[in-house]
């Protein structure tokens, strides 16, 4: 079955697959800009693992074509915390994290080297972003399960997390909650807070990059079921 979103045209994700209606933003996003065709396949999913097939017509009206399935949620979550850099990096960070696989999303209040710093408005209205970056790259990337992007949140309120630090230990299966500095990195003081440290390798690597090489190996470690 998972031939069966590779293979669709578009994936959109509705309110309910039951009775599925496309949102407007959605409607165009498939007629207009992917130029899906009138009974061309397609299928749609509900972002907590329910999807089936469908086909549309020339209205963005949905017809179900297929029983609904039911993927299973991972078996466990995987989580990456990173700090706000400079210019639209946060935006492809996140599309990148939600194509991987990545569970959930967390941005980071402002650490003492943190340059970016957001204030109250600007970080509601770069989240209610960055929640419709992961939605579109998880419609791209066939995900039936939606990436939660969190409000900005402490260091501190993040449970259980390892810090991404060069004098780390390898990345491995008990690792599923990673924290990215910012462009200096984290301090003493903050890498202590977390619950261990762990490396992404031996070269410097900027943050979002080394967000993305931290998701790629939790992600990898979840693929073979360590």
């Amino acid at each position: 079955m998972k031939s069966t979103l590779r293979d669709s045209a578009a994936h959109v994700f509705v309110d309910s697959v039951d009775a599925p209606v496309l949102g407007d933003v959605d409607s165009h996003h498939l007629l207009r800009v992917l130029r899906v065709k009138s009974r061309d396949a397609v299928t749609i999913s509900d972002g907590f693992g329910k999807w089936r097939s469908c086909v549309v017509d020339g209205d963005a009206n949905v017809e179900v074509t297929s029983d609904v399935v039911i993927e299973k949620s991972p078996k466990w979550q995987l989580t990456v915390a990173f700090s706000v850099v400079k210019g639209d990096r946060p935006e492809w960070t996140v599309q990148k994290l939600t194509e991987i696989g990545i569970d959930e999303i967390i941005i980071l209040a402002p650490t003492v080297r943190s340059v970016v710093r957001w204030d109250a408005g600007r970080a509601n209205k770069n989240i209610k972003r960055l929640r419709v970056v992961a939605r579109e790259a998880a419609m791209q990337s066939r995900r039936v399960w939606l990436p939660k992007v969190s409000d900005v949140t402490t260091l501190a309120e993040v449970s259980d997390t390892f810090i991404a630090d060069p004098n780390g230990v390898p990345v491995d299966a008990s690792h599923r909650t990673v924290a990215i500095g910012p462009e200096g990195g984290f301090t003493a003081e903050e890498v202590s807070a977390g619950k261990g440290v762990v490396s992404l390798g031996e070269t410097i690597l900027r943050a979002e990059t080394a967000a993305i090489s931290a998701a790629v190996l939790m992600s990898s470690y979840r693929n073979k079921g360590s």
